[in-house]
């Protein structure tokens, strides 16, 4: 008798993965994403002039604490500068390639 429990049990656990709408999760996951996204913030002149002073400070090796925007949203990132690069505008932060016009505050983090 317990192993008619045991073949019930695998044979309803087979059809729980069963999608009827094949690739209906992700579209919904993808419908809320978007509309979950925020309009860009328009920086000052002055808040650009912080940005840029603080990047001019910035080396490869730097701990610095970024607040950009990618994609709709607004992201946090700390950790070393692994690559800056000013003739292209970015700098890379572990796997995050952050162009400079995406930056909204930067600061640099003191070891």
């Amino acid at each position: 008798m317990a192993a008619k429990k045991f073949d019930d049990v695998n044979r309803a656990a087979q059809f729980l993965p069963f999608d009827a709408l094949k690739g209906l999760s992700e579209e919904i996951q993808s419908r809320i994403e978007k509309r979950s996204r925020i309009e860009r913030k328009e920086l000052s002149e002055e808040r650009q002039e912080e940005i840029s002073s603080v990047l001019c400070k910035i080396n490869k090796g730097t701990t610095v604490k970024v607040e950009f925007y990618s994609c709709g949203h607004y992201y946090e990132e700390e950790g070393l500068v692994l690559c800056i690069n000013f003739p292209y505008h970015y700098l890379i932060i572990g796997q995050e390639k952050i162009f400079f016009d995406d930056i909204y505050e930067i600061c640099i983090v003191a070891k």
